[in-house]
């Protein structure tokens, strides 16, 4: 009997031994794993107690290579969690944008700016290799110094490719090109870009391209043509003071077909300048005839 009671005793104390072992075995692995893994793991609050109660009852059960594995694994995740505190996840890093190579002095942005309005070299419209060379001749002005012979090469270059495609197409050219060569040398005229006048006149020149120059061509001419409308409406406001000018607009808008954008511009004109009503009436019959 009294053997039954040291058995009983000593596997009480057993048990609370494991115990002992257990926490001071967390306390340990706290330490040493530092308080900054705390609230790294994914474990929720649950699971810590489930866990605990499976080292309880695998220190009954006098499991010592169990509870080792179970107490190692409560010290990396459970002691010590404040399960208030969000789980820290570990954040993406940002990803670093090449930094945008820029000109490194003054000159050379002006040759990027000037170089993007280039033309196709392929191009076999002499007017856009005239156009080239002209720019061409703007860099050797205004670029890099190191870069002037070639420019003037360059420039020479395309100024003698649209001589030969002009003097090819006088020749041998159907007569729209020959049209078309004709009307581009009024754009060079030259005038002010912010006189809405100049910007109807433009208008008028390539509407008249979109009627007798290449049928190929017609579309993008009577888009270049209602740019300029645009421009030249932008710059009066749709004020209908200037008359001339606004019977110009609407009738271009009708040799290009846009009846219904001239309308539009008429009806814009009377909301925002109260213009004459006569010389609505006149700008109407326009449109209708």
């Amino acid at each position: 009997m009294k053997d039954m009671k040291d058995r009983k005793k000593n596997s009480v104390y057993g048990v609370i031994g494991l115990v002992v072992l257990f926490l001071v075995g967390g306390i340990f692995g706290f330490v040493i794993n530092g308080s900054d893994r705390l609230n790294t793991s994914i474990m929720t609050k649950k699971q810590c107690d489930d866990l605990a109660e499976r080292i309880i009852s695998a220190a009954r059960n006098n499991q010592p290579d169990l509870i080792a594995q179970l107490n190692k694994v409560f010290s990396e995740n459970c002691n010590g969690r404040d399960f208030n505190k969000p789980v820290e996840t570990p954040q993406p890093k940002p990803q670093v944008k090449p930094e945008e190579k820029l000109p490194e002095n003054t000159c050379e942005a002006i040759e990027e700016l000037l170089k993007r309005e280039l033309y196709d070299e392929n191009s076999l419209d002499w007017y856009e290799h005239t156009e080239n060379s002209k720019i061409y001749a703007k860099l050797v002005q205004t670029g890099c110094e190191k870069n002037r012979t070639m420019y003037e090469r360059l420039s020479g270059r395309e100024q003698a490719i649209a001589a030969a495609l002009q003097k090819e197409q006088s020749a041998t050219g159907s007569t729209c090109q020959q049209i078309e060569g004709l009307l581009k040398e009024k754009l060079e005229y030259g005038g002010d870009l912010n006189n809405p006048d100049w910007r109807v006149q433009r208008a008028q020149i390539y509407a008249n391209l979109s009627e007798r120059g290449c049928a190929e061509n017609s579309s993008k001419y009577k888009e270049l043509a209602k740019q300029e409308l645009d421009i030249a409406r932008a710059l009066t406001d749709d004020n209908l003071q200037n008359q001339h000018a606004a019977t110009e607009m609407v009738e271009t808008y009708k040799r290009l077909h846009m009846q219904q954008e001239a309308a539009k511009m008429i009806d814009k004109a009377k909301k925002l300048t109260n213009p004459a009503i006569d010389f609505i009436i006149q700008l109407e019959k326009i449109i209708e005839e």
